[in-house]
């Protein structure tokens, strides 16, 4: 016996050494779909997180997650609390070395407004985990903010915020256009280029609550470049620019010069300054009477 003793022990560190290469079980998979049906796969839920969009920050928060998210880009002020994180940058151009110091988990784009460079260099060269956040209606802002909680494992939080959305969404004005006609409206966001909104957003969705119609809704994309001689033969009533007093004072006059337009020639040419909306976070509910209010004042 004491002549074997020898083999015993080279077979039992084989043997140990044969289960150390063996792969030990991993923990469960978590496959989590974003609101593009894309399935992104973690091991636990995200606990450090970047949102590329000030709209994606808010509905974090909104879901629970505000305390996860390491960092966000300019314009990301809603709620309060987000005005505390980190910049790193906004949806054209980010600090790429900060990012990847900051190891997140996942990264939050807004699919529709990010550039495609960025979204090139986030999946295909930094290899990260990417999060798509995309919202075109009202009722979709809820939905997302459930996906979110999913992500960040906040669902109870993210699910009563969600119900709360809800409800006053259902509440909005819906406003019949029987026996009046509907207002057509230049939504302008910047001069030059000649920014607007497409279907692809929020703002037509909101349009259509005060009934009024998107000047550009037959426009598949989200924030199209417009040339000025179509928007002088769309001819809209009404012309809302998303700009501070100074700026719209400015576009205002340049406005003046075209009085063969309809909202010229009315004196409809408006400063909107709710910069909920054009965020397109859950508090963009919250600015759609408002803006139902404004547009009731123009004469039909």
């Amino acid at each position: 016996m004491i002549g074997r003793s020898p083999i015993l022990a080279v077979l039992l560190i084989v043997k140990m050494s044969l289960v150390a290469l063996v792969p030990t079980a991993t923990a469960q998979t978590i496959t989590i779909r974003d609101d593009t049906g894309a399935t992104l796969r973690l091991t636990t839920p995200a606990r450090r997180i970047v949102s590329l969009a000030p709209g994606a920050t808010e509905m974090l928060f909104a879901a629970g997650a505000g305390d996860r998210v390491l960092a966000t880009v300019t314009g990301a002020d809603a709620p309060e609390a987000a005005k505390k994180i980190e910049r790193i940058g906004d949806a054209n151009a980010l600090v790429f070395d900060r990012l990847i110091a900051l190891k997140p988990d996942a990264v939050v784009v807004w699919k529709d407004l990010t550039n495609e460079l960025v979204i090139d260099s986030l999946v295909n060269k930094l290899k990260l985990n990417v999060y798509y956040v995309s919202v075109r209606t009202l009722d979709d802002i809820p939905q997302s903010v459930r996906r979110l909680g999913v992500l960040a494992g906040t669902s109870t939080v993210a699910e009563q915020a969600a119900r709360s959305m809800e409800k006053k969404i259902a509440a909005l004005p819906k406003k019949s256009l029987a026996g009046r006609r509907s207002l057509d409206v230049f939504f302008m966001i910047w001069d030059v280029p000649l920014y607007t909104v497409g279907s692809r957003n929020v703002v037509s969705d909101a349009l259509r609550h005060c009934g009024a119609r998107n000047l550009y809704d037959d426009i598949d994309y989200p924030s199209p470049i417009v040339e000025f001689e179509d928007i002088k033969k769309r001819n809209p009533d009404v012309i809302l620019m998303t700009a501070p007093p100074i700026t719209a004072r400015d576009w205002r006059e340049r406005w003046a010069r075209f009085p063969s337009i309809k909202a010229v020639a009315n004196k409809q040419v408006l400063t909107y300054s709710d910069v909920r909306l054009t965020r397109m976070g859950p508090s963009a509910i919250d600015s759609v009477p408002g803006l139902c209010q404004q547009l009731d004042r123009v004469p039909r």
